[in-house]
């Protein structure tokens, strides 16, 4: 078994905060009513049931006055049912039908979606859908672990790309010159507090998962918890950027099952996206 690597920073960011995207987007703060809004959506897509003010305010940690607004909004303009009797909202199939026109290929067809659903049944840990955006790794979609232990992972949460597993296997194909050029902007904005990533000891990440063409995150973000992200074939959705698909869980138990976990993902990502 490998020592876990020693990583130089910690990293958590759970909340959506400034957007650093290119060209005029870059440095843009997140307006945020709109940023409210996506995180309800997200929340509604994360439990699948419909859900209370309270509930949502309280888990997202918005004041519910304006969380109680938001939903009567969205529920005016067709976004959202409001069940009088349960005093409970829930998305309508205008919410589904958002962004349909965008997709072909796996994400269009749902085989994604069942290669995730898949791979948690198999392995009952958490099970992560990353792309790049800007300088950050975003989780754009999450399907959470059964396992008695387990570590809640938001849907749309950042991890540095430069310092994250998902990052790092989003990195496998960039040049190393990209990479210097991504951890100089990484130093340059990212919060203050946040200790400076190392260009050489990224680099060493990236072309250990270009080596293995894998990415085994041992406690870089999350102290205890452990990760394995796999870079997914190019062509799965239109603008053909890079996605990541990683399994996350307790360290020593993904460590354990190392072998395991990634002879089920390349079979999965074989069979569904790969196989006619």
């Amino acid at each position: 078994m490998r020592k876990p690597a020693k990583s130089s920073i910690f990293v958590e960011d759970e909340g959506v905060r400034p957007v650093t995207a290119v060209g005029d987007m870059a440095d843009s703060p997140v307006v945020k009513s709109a940023e409210r809004v996506l995180r309800i959506l997200e929340y509604f897509d994360e439990i699948q049931r419909d859900a209370r003010v309270t509930e949502i305010a309280a888990h997202l940690q918005f004041p519910q006055s304006s969380t109680s607004a938001l939903l009567k909004s969205l529920a005016q303009l067709g976004y959202l049912d409001y069940d009088r009797v349960r005093r409970t909202f829930l998305p309508t199939a205008r919410v589904a039908l958002l962004g349909t026109w965008l997709n072909e290929g796996p994400v269009h067809n749902g085989r994604l979606l069942r290669l995730m659903e898949e791979v948690s049944r198999e392995s009952r840990d958490t099970i992560i859908l990353a792309v790049r955006n800007g300088i950050y790794s975003q989780y754009i979609h999450v399907v959470q672990a059964t396992t008695p232990i387990r570590y809640h992972v938001p849907q749309g949460s950042r991890r540095l790309l430069a310092w994250s597993g998902t990052g790092f296997a989003l990195l496998m194909r960039a040049p190393d010159e990209e990479v210097r050029a991504l951890v100089a902007r990484t130093n340059a904005e990212a919060p203050s507090d946040r200790p400076r990533i190392d260009y050489r000891a990224a680099l060493d990440h990236v072309r250990e998962a270009r080596r293995d063409g894998y990415f085994f995150s041992r406690a870089l973000v999350s102290p205890g918890a452990g990760a394995l992200a796999m870079p997914l074939p190019d062509g799965i959705e239109r603008r053909n950027r890079p996605m990541v698909i990683a399994v996350s869980g307790v360290l020593e138990d993904i460590e354990r099952r190392e072998h395991e976990i990634i002879a089920l993902l390349r079979d999965t990502i074989e069979r569904y996206l790969v196989s006619d």
